[in-house]
């Protein structure tokens, strides 16, 4: 599959990452569900912090991938469906 995938998160000016309500990559199990991106369990600033990345992010032509709020898309399949494009705009191709 083509196009881009990102994960990211949100640091202060010193480098230290920002609450977003539980680490990246944390599994649902792990964070009690707290890695879906609109997760009622966290903090309100957490939840501040990722409406800001959700808005830069989409702002900038990527689609967040709902079960994960650090991961984002652009271009590809999932993109698409999500955008209801009629095609990605990258996808699988055929080596020689």
């Amino acid at each position: 599959m083509g196009g881009t995938a990102v994960d990211v998160t949100l640091v202060d000016q010193d480098g230290h990452e920002l609450d977003l309500g539980t680490r990246v990559k944390a599994s649902p199990k792990e964070s009690d569900e707290a890695c879906f991106t609109h997760a009622p369990n966290i903090s309100d600033q957490a939840r501040h912090h990722r409406r800001l990345l959700l808005d830069a992010m989409e702002s900038a032509g990527f689609t967040n991938y709902g079960t994960e709020f650090w991961h984002f898309s652009a271009a590809d399949r999932y993109d698409a469906l999500m955008r209801q494009d009629p095609h990605a705009r990258y996808g699988p191709i055929e080596l020689p």
